[in-house]
Parts: structure tokens; C-alpha cells; sequence
């Protein structure tokens, strides 16, 4: 709705719809003609109009100077918020004996100081409360209001952008922890007063420091001493430690965070014996896992034969060789365990603990990982493990397996076992052809997948085959022997002998094939 089109009736709906304060924001621009506002305040049963009027930020000054003679508290409530109000009228504001009144002036950015002043005592704390956020405020102001009785007062004061120093120090010791917290973490502050925040001993304070996005190095190695715990923890986070902090961390810090420390890439030799020795073993397992453990604490933490301490030595690569066949020898479940997940495990020690530990075999099956390919007697031992994967892992790693066994492999009652069967290279022709028709679709669609990559290959050896150069002639050409006649003998003709085809009895290719029919009872009799 533009300014040109507007009335004293249209505008009155607006209000009345809109509201004053939506109404007044909306028809800034192109302002509302003056004339036009006259109107609307000389309307008869309106105070919503008059309401208008006097909080309209470009009200005529002359028009607000009438509107405060004898008008109600409510329209002087909105001429107190005016920028165009005369200076003499919010001076009359702040001693006006209605407190919403008092209020609104006391927020006013051009109301003189000496009337800051008086308000700053006034007997309702709203009008207190509405005067502590007033930008206009000066030190003797803030020194009034940082003792004020009402907290909300001093809350509110604290909210200021531009506190100076001493008004911060009082609120930032505030009795109200509302108010401490707040002005810790909101106030422009310099670092020396921020400093002196953090060197104290309020967890609040700390805490609150803490939520600023950015703090001197200094203030947060500060707040790294504190003596609490959660101050700590937070304090830590972004800081580049040195040795000294972590000192005093793996000295004075719970157990959590000695163990943080524990954790720590490149930790120094000095702190590792501290923590090796530390009384709680969370501590000492975190060492143990630490990839910068040195070897002489390793070796220490092996002859102590801990079981948490071994597990994690188990899955540490800095651990030497001879050292993980100590923590074998423990024989616990645990660290042999975490040894079945270690890289680069010895493959005589890998063996080894296939056969004879059952907790490394069957977490090494997990993860479908065995060492060079299993003989078969290791195999068959697995084979009679009741977990699926450890029997997957005893077909899939033996290349001994002949292809009678595999007719009994593919006959396992779990799928996983039976497409490890088909999946073998040895696996016959005759098993993929009866696997393709298995009764679980995976193994019958793994049965059909190797069964066309056998084709494919066939094929493309065929083709190959086809596709090859003859093998060159040798051609020999008889040589005259010269006779003493004086007959011309025509020159002998050329000979072509082609190379012979038979196949060499000593190739190892010339194995002739079992025919069907003795298949087809290989198959009867293994079913």
C-alpha cells in the first residue's frame, strides 16, 4: 500500500490489523504525509491512532509537542521511544509518576545524564532494568548498577557491549552465578582481565570462558591448571600441549584424562614410565595401545601378564615380533584374540595358533584372513569347527582339497561353506552343474557364476588357439655332389617336411581325460 492512496480510514484498519509497531516499521518509506497524521490524531474514540502517531518515528516533533499535552500514559509510553521527541519532553518522562512511563524514558538514548543518574535509584526495579541497557550509560551510572539489589538489574548491565574494566571486574564476582557466568563469557574483555578470570577458582567462571569462540593461548593454558576437572577437559581441546602440560595432566588429572594423556602420538619416554606405573589400568592399557610405546616399557608391561595391558600390547604394531609371541604364550582368550586382528602376524606363529587356539581361529575366520595356503590336515581340522566362517576359511585356504572332498564340502549345511566349495579351483564341472540348482540362491547363483567364467575362458582359449600363426617349415635343399661326367644332372628338388604333431610322451598335458560315464559314477558313489 503505497502513500499516495492512503486515508484516515484505510490507515486506522491497517493499525488495528497490523498493529502499531508492524504499521510503523511498514510505511517508513515513502513516509506518510504529515496532513495525513494530523488527521489520524484528531480522530474522535481512537487511541490506538493517537498510539500510532506518537511512536511513528517521523511524527513532526511539533505534532508529538501537541500529543504530550494531557495525553494518556500509554501515548507517552510511545513518545518516550521516539527519536524525534523533544529532549525537554523525555526529561519530563523520567519523573513521570507512571512507571511504564519512567521506563520507556529511561531507555531513551538522549536522555540527559543527571536524569540517568536519578533513575538509576528508582524505586522499580523495571525502570532500573530498562535504564541498565541504555547505551548513554556512563561510569557513574555502572557504578550504581553493579550493586543494585535485583539481579535481573545487573544481568541486564552485564549484557552491555561497551562495560568498562571495573564494572566487569565487580559482575565478574558477582553473588549471582547467573550473572558471573554471563559476563564472563560476554563481555569485551582484555586479555589481562580475562586472565585474571581464569586464574581463579570458580568452576562457573572457567566454564564460561570457555563458550568464547576465541581466547589468548595464555588464558587457555591457564584454564589447562584449573582445578577442576570439566575445566580442564574443555581447556585441552585446542591447545598445542608440551610436555609440561601434559605434566601436570598425568599428575593431577582424573582418570580419563591420564588416560588421554596415555594416548598422546609422540609421547615422551620421561611421561610414558610415569603413566607406565600409574595405579589404575585404564591408564596403563591406553599406554599399551599407544603406537609410540617404547620397547622397554612394552617388555614391562609383558612381564606383568595383565590381561587388558596384553590385549592391547596384542594389536600394537610398535610391539616387536618376540614380544608377541610372549603374549601368545599367555594363553588368554583375550589377547589371543586381539592377536587374530594383528598385520604381519608371523605366518609359523599364524599356524600355529589355528590349530591350537580356537579363539584365534575363529576371530581370524571373521575376518576371512589365514595364513599361506593350509595343508590339509590343518584344514580338516578346521573343518570340524561348528562356526560357518572357520569352515569357510578351512575350504577357501587349502588348495589341497580334492574333488571328492569337495562333493562332501558342498553338501555343508551352511550356504557360506557350500560357495566356498564351488568357488575352489579344484571344484569339478559335475559339482557347478548340481550346485546351480542348490536350494539357497546364493550358492546356486555362485555355482553359475563360476560356471560361465570356466566358459568364458574356454572360449577365449578356443579363439586364441584358432587364431595362431602356423609354425614355420623346414624346408632342406639336397646338396650336389659334384661327379666327374660331362652329363648336366638337373639340381635336386626342395623336400617340405612339415613338424611332427604327436604330443611328447613326457608332457604333462597328455593325461587323457576320464570319460563320462566313469564321472557319473564318481558321482553316484560320492552322493
Amino acid at each position: 500500500m503505497s502513500a499516495e492512496i492512503l486515508t484516515v480510514e484505510t490507515l486506522l484498519e491497517r493499525i488495528r490489523r497490523d498493529g502499531i509497531r508492524r504499521t510503523s516499521a511498514a510505511l517508513r518509506k515513502p513516509p506518510i504525509p504529515s496532513r495525513l497524521l494530523q488527521d489520524l490524531a484528531a480522530l474522535p474514540g481512537a487511541p490506538e491512532a493517537l498510539e500510532f502517531v506518537a511512536a511513528y518515528p517521523l511524527s513532526p516533533s511539533h505534532l508529538l509537542e501537541t500529543l504530550a499535552a494531557g495525553a494518556a500514559p500509554s501515548v507517552l509510553a510511545h513518545l518516550a521511544t521516539n527519536p524525534r521527541t523533544p529532549p525537554h519532553l523525555i526529561t519530563q518522562f523520567a519523573a513521570h509518576e507512571n512507571t511504564g512511563v519512567r521506563a520507556q524514558a529511561a531507555s531513551h538514548p538522549q536522555l540527559p545524564a543527571r536524569e540517568l543518574l536519578i533513575l538509576a535509584t528508582d524505586p522499580h526495579p523495571g525502570v532500573r532494568r530498562a535504564l541498565a541497557g541504555n547505551p548513554s550509560l556512563r561510569l557513574p551510572h555502572h557504578a550504581t548498577l553493579v550493586v543494585d539489589e535485583e539481579p535481573s538489574v545487573r544481568l541486564r548491565l552485564a549484557a552491555q557491549s561497551g562495560l568498562p574494566a571495573p564494572a566487569a571486574i565487580v559482575l565478574g564476582s558477582d553473588p549471582c552465578a547467573v550473572v558471573r557466568v554471563h559476563t564472563a563469557a560476554t563481555v569485551a574483555a582484555e586479555e589481562d582481565l580475562l586472565l585474571g578470570w581464569a586464574a581463579g577458582d570458580e568452576e562457573d567462571v572457567q566454564l564460561a570462558l570457555l563458550q568464547r569462540k576465541e581466547l589468548p593461548a595464555e588464558v587457555c593454558h591457564t584454564l589447562l591448571r584449573s582445578p577442576h576437572a570439566s575445566v580442564r577437559r574443555l581447556a585441552r581441546a585446542d591447545l598445542d600441549l608440551d610436555d609440561v602440560d601434559l605434566l601436570f595432566v598425568a599428575t593431577r588429572g582424573e582418570v580419563d584424562e591420564r588416560a588421554w594423556v596415555a594416548a598422546r602420538p609422540l609421547l615422551s619416554r620421561p611421561l610414558q614410565s610415569l603413566l607406565a606405573q600409574d595405579a589404575d589400568s585404564t591408564v596403563r592399557t591406553a599406554l599399551a595401545a599407544n603406537h609410540a610405546l617404547d620397547e622397554t616399557i612394552a617388555r614391562y608391561f609383558t612381564s606383568l601378564a595383565e590381561e587388558a595391558v596384553c590385549e592391547a600390547l596384542a594389536g600394537n604394531p610398535a610391539v616387536p615380533s618376540d614380544l608377541v609371541e610372549e603374549l601368545a604364550a599367555t594363553r588368554s582368550p583375550a589377547v589371543l584374540a586381539a592377536l587374530a586382528y594383528r598385520d604381519g602376524l608371523d605366518e609359523k606363529l599364524t599356524h600355529f595358533l589355528l590349530v591350537h587356539s580356537p579363539d584365534f581361529r575363529r576371530h581370524r575366520a571373521i575376518q576371512g584372513r589365514a595364513s599361506s595356503d593350509l595343508d590339509i590336515t590343518t584344514a580338516k581340522l578346521l573343518l570340524a569347527d561348528p562356526l560357518p566362517t572357520v569352515r569357510v576359511l578351512a575350504v577357501s585356504a587349502c588348495a589341497g582339497w580334492r574333488r571328492a572332498d569337495l562333493y562332501d564340502l558342498a553338501r555343508d549345511s551352511a550356504p557360506a561353506v557350500r560357495i566356498a566349495a564351488v568357488r575352489h579351483p579344484n571344484a569339478p564341472d559335475e559339482l557347478l552343474q548340481d550346485r546351480a540348482a542348490d536350494s539357497s540362491p546364493e550358492v546356486a547363483a555362485a555355482a553359475r557364476e563360476v560356471w560361465e567364467a570356466r566358459e568364458q575362458q574356454a572360449r577365449a582359449a578356443a579363439s586364441t588357439k584358432r587364431l595362431a600363426p602356423m609354425p614355420p617349415l623346414n624346408v632342406h635343399t639336397a646338396v650336389p655332389v659334384p661327379r666327374q661326367t660331362t652329363v648336366d644332372v638337373p639340381p635336386a628338388r626342395p623336400t617340405v617336411t612339415a613338424p611332427s604333431r604327436e604330443p611328447a610322451l613326457t608332457s604333462p598335458q597328455a593325461r587323457p581325460q576320464a570319460p563320462d560315464l566313469f564321472n557319473k559314477l564318481k558321482r553316484i558313489f560320492w552322493q
